[in-house]
């Protein structure tokens, strides 16, 4: 079997984007893919928004080593958090490997293959749109506030 992709990302938040500009800068040529589930990258950073929103942890401890934060504090707001990780996202290449509103729901390693094949659907539509995905390695990048409850539910966030 040949792999759809080299290297399958699950997630387009911080550490999504580092993972795909990793790849960019230092295995150059390597086929890969970030299956998001959302509509926009960010992941956290994207999804609270409400006043205040920053970062608990500095950002020369959060952010990127091959991208060094130059802001002007070393604990960021949101907003300035989610611009790092959209700039980094565009100037490294990484937005046209993004694929939103795709759901992984299954993975399944072969070692005859050596490979992942990974399930995954397209959301928040009125049909369903299923694809087998193969891939050599899979990167979960599943930030903190990943979860797998109905949107809507108390202290659940929405989106």
């Amino acid at each position: 079997m040949t792999p759809d992709v080299d290297v399958l990302i699950l997630g387009a938040g911080l550490s999504g984007i580092g993972a795909a500009a990793h790849l960019s800068r230092e295995r150059p040529g390597t086929a890969y893919a970030i299956l998001e589930q959302r509509a926009a990258l960010g992941g956290t950073w994207d999804l609270f928004r409400y006043p205040g929103v920053r970062s608990d942890s500095d950002m020369y401890t959060l952010g990127y080593d091959f991208r060094p934060w130059h802001g002007a504090s070393m604990l960021a707001t949101g907003a300035e958090i989610l611009d790092y990780i959209t700039a980094t996202a565009r100037d490294y290449g990484v937005l046209e490997h993004i694929r939103y509103r795709h759901e992984a729901y299954a993975a399944h390693w072969s070692s005859a293959d050596s490979m992942w094949t990974v399930r995954a659907r397209r959301i928040h539509q009125s049909y369903l749109v299923e694809r087998r995905l193969l891939g050599r390695r899979a990167r979960l990048a599943e930030g903190m506030e990943f979860r797998r409850s109905p949107a809507g539910q108390p202290g659940r966030p929405r989106g």
